[in-house]
């Protein structure tokens, strides 16, 4: 019977390459932030449109965390309503503001996004 020696250094590129499959991208960072920026605000979305809002977290230490964990939030969902990645979804005409905040720490910023009708021809 032949026996196969796995080194230590092998079993963690294993370990590593089970955890990513199936990723469909980065993974979210849970880390305490004690600021958020708005990056790419949506101030202005046609009626029906969709628009990408990205943020970012910034830690105690100046530390930029792209990837970290954010709860977003409409402040009037009759006119804009926005998922947990910061995509909005114009559904009526009026103004809404946007809330993203760190799901761990202190950190959190705001958007107004108004929302025009489009106009038939």
């Amino acid at each position: 019977m032949r026996t196969q020696r796995i080194t230590p250094g092998l079993l963690a590129v294993a370990f590593a390459l089970l955890g990513c499959s199936g990723d469909d991208g980065p993974t979210a960072i849970e880390i305490p932030l004690a600021r958020v920026e708005i990056v790419t605000p949506c101030p202005e979305v046609p009626e029906g449109s969709t628009c990408q809002i990205a943020a970012r977290g910034i830690t105690a230490d100046n530390e930029l965390v792209t990837n970290a964990v954010l709860r977003w939030s409409s402040s009037n969902n009759s006119v804009v309503q926005v998922n947990n990645d910061g995509r909005v979804f114009a559904v009526g005409t009026g103004k809404s503001t946007i809330l993203v905040e760190a799901a761990l720490g202190t950190g959190s910023a705001t958007t107004q996004v108004v929302v025009r009708p489009v106009f038939e021809k």
